[in-house]
């Protein structure tokens, strides 16, 4: 699979996000100026998130599952299962990013939105 760059992956969130909401923020939503968003996801993912003791017990079971496979599989099994869970990873990784993106969009154009409706009251 090809490597995005950083503008093409911010394009294709926008039309996503467009497609999903029926806006248009191609037009308005620059991601240009602002590389601590992404460094801010990056941090989060990695230093900030604090597992929820519901989290922590879907983990442990989680686990317990995976090494009951392990145990019963053969080495061809094993291959894989450990692609099947890495590509799981990386949806997740997929998954969360766009969460993290959707929700700075929403709150720029709820501003948008606001300063509109501002103007229009005045």
């Amino acid at each position: 699979m090809e490597k995005q760059t950083d503008k093409e992956r911010e394009t294709e969130l926008l039309k996503h996000f467009d497609s999903t909401f029926d806006t248009d923020t191609l037009k308005t939503i620059k991601f240009d100026n602002m590389p601590m968003l992404k460094a801010l996801f990056d941090y989060f993912e990695e230093f900030l998130y604090k597992p929820s003791e519901k989290y922590d017990k879907l983990r442990r079971q989680h686990i317990e599952v995976s090494d009951l496979l392990e145990k019963s599989f053969t080495e061809g099994q094993q291959t894989l299962f450990e692609k099947y869970w890495e590509l799981g990873c990386q949806m997740e990784i997929e998954e969360n990013e766009q969460l993290f993106f959707f929700g700075y969009i929403i709150a720029k154009k709820l501003e948008q939105e606001s300063k509109i409706e501002k103007a229009e009251n005045k």
